[in-house]
């Protein structure tokens, strides 16, 4: 009498050992993916933050300033007291991002001092320019 209604032991094995000999030609593949991932979304964080404290600027009629520390994009308003954080983006800490300035958005939308965030990964690099009206765009390679 024969079992037609399962799997053997050895079909089993066999079949896992096909899908670990799969995953193990494609790993280096997906390391490069999320790789990839991992600089867009600093990208993104970087660009949402700078849209984001512009936007704020001029709905509080109230200056924001940006900066950049490590992995982080930090948004500051000044309501008389000093600087006071207000709003935090998370950049990851396998991305290279510096800034040559701190920009504060006016309540008008524009931005002073001219600002230049630069991302960089692996040989990678993405520039965020942020011109004298508060526009924000992104430049792709060196």
């Amino acid at each position: 009498m024969t079992n037609d209604k399962g799997m053997t032991v050895l079909e089993l094995l066999v079949t896992i050992g096909i899908f670990w000999l799969l995953l193990l030609l494609t790993a280096p593949g997906l390391s490069a993916f999320f790789s990839r991932m991992e600089f867009h979304a600093a990208l993104r964080g970087v660009s949402a933050g700078l849209s984001t404290a512009r936007c704020q600027a001029i709905r509080d009629n109230q200056p924001v300033r940006a900066e950049v520390i490590p992995g982080k994009l930090l948004l500051s308003q000044d309501a008389g007291r000093g600087w006071r954080v207000i709003r935090s983006f998370d950049l990851g800490d396998k991305v290279a991002v510096r800034a040559n300035s701190r920009p504060v958005f006016s309540p008008l939308g524009g931005v002073s001092p001219l600002c230049t965030v630069t991302l960089e990964r692996h040989g990678r690099v993405c520039r965020v320019v942020v011109s004298m009206y508060g526009r924000i765009r992104v430049y792709n390679g060196a």
